[in-house]
């Protein structure tokens, strides 16, 4: 019997705090299967992993438009921290699958919706300026920079210039205060906006959930080699975006970093670091298989002083993101050496990733790296 998965996104997607995992460390290692074939494997990662993942989207994107709803009817500071508790709750869970950037999301064009984070605040504004009508057929003629997750969290958590001028606190803001004077037309826009999301969500979810030999969890079980092949690529390539163009980017921004936060991803709310760890711990809950079999019970039979390596590798990535404890946009000036080691500890996983595992699999990695490998 496999021992579960210690991480789990209910720990991550309960409270707005980072220390969502502390004391869930304890990483335990699988129980070793006689004989793990690469079907029972892609099976149950399909089963316990992905499908799962996307119906937590679904349904974390379904509470969103309901929390804007009620900010819609009633803008008040209560139904303000209740719209940006389900905003995070919503992108903490895309984070957790952010690996997968194959399959239905991206072959619906719907990657930036979920993870384009560069948004334009002077289109946004002219949008809210404007009096056109927010159906979805003028969503439909935005680009990425003026919809989306991110472009939700500029709308929740951006003060208007008056304010900002006025020196109101975005974290205890009433909206009426934080939005300026035209209160309805950005709620108008936020619930257009989460309309889009929970739509694309709901349709992503559904795709992986059909059953039949032409939807897509079927290929991905039948592709074999082919699947683990892509499978240890895109895990490479999120370690790698993790650690170079989000935690090391913040490292070498010249100071002060303040002035440079639309650089940071999740700066805006506050919340870059919950966002890191909960991409890594996507990455890990893959490799694991959660409660079914995973890489490191396929990797166990092949080396198992690798799988021992990556599991204890893991755990330290982790502990070391964990113990930043601050934002990112805050830690690199106040906590920098702890920032220092999550970047290296993660650095070290993803060539870990990038070389052993992929050797150990038969798998070449075919992505173009931009951190010098």
């Amino acid at each position: 019997m496999k021992n579960h998965c210690p991480y789990h996104p209910s720990r991550l997607l309960a409270s707005l705090a980072l220390l969502l995992l502390a004391g869930a460390f304890g990483f335990s290692s699988s129980a070793a299967a006689a004989s793990v074939t690469k079907d029972a494997m892609l099976q149950d990662m399909l089963r316990d992993v992905i499908q799962p993942g996307y119906q937590e989207l679904a349904a974390k994107s379904q509470g969103l438009t309901a929390a804007i709803q009620q900010l819609t009817n009633a803008p008040t500071v209560d139904s303000l921290a209740q719209a940006r508790a389900a905003w995070l709750a919503t992108v903490l869970a895309a984070r957790q699958i952010q690996w997968l950037q194959t399959g239905p999301i991206a072959d619906r064009e719907y990657l930036a919706t979920f993870y384009y984070s560069k948004v334009l605040p002077h289109r946004l504004d002219d949008v809210l300026n404007s009096s056109e009508t927010m159906d979805a057929a003028f969503l439909a003629e935005l680009g990425a920079a003026t919809k989306g997750l991110f472009a939700l969290e500029y709308l929740l958590f951006e003060s208007r210039p008056e304010s900002r001028a006025k020196g109101v606190k975005p974290s205890e803001a009433n909206p009426k205060s934080l939005f300026g004077t035209n209160v309805q037309r950005r709620c108008q826009f936020l619930l257009a906006l989460a309309h889009d999301v929970q739509n694309k969500a709901d349709q992503v979810a559904a795709d992986w959930a059909g059953t039949n030999q032409a939807d897509v969890g079927h290929k991905f079980v039948a592709g074999g080699q082919e699947t683990l092949n892509s499978l240890v690529n895109q895990l490479a390539q999120n370690l790698e975006t993790i650690a170079e163009s989000r935690i090391n980017l913040a490292l070498q921004l010249p100071a002060p970093v303040m002035r440079q936060l639309d650089r940071i991803e999740g700066a805006r709310s506050r919340t870059s670091l919950p966002q890191l760890v909960a991409s890594l711990l996507g990455d890990y809950q893959i490799y694991c298989g959660r409660e079914g079999l995973g890489l490191d019970d396929y990797l166990r039979a092949l080396n198992p002083a690798l799988e021992t390596r990556i599991e204890q590798q893991f755990q330290k990535a982790l502990t070391a993101l964990q113990a930043v404890e601050s934002p990112i946009e805050e830690a690199v000036g106040e906590r920098k050496e702890f920032v220092q080691r999550a970047y290296e500890a993660i650095r070290d996983l993803e060539i870990l990733f990038k070389v052993d595992l992929a050797s150990a699999l038969g798998v070449t990695i075919m992505f173009n790296s931009n951190d010098g490998d």
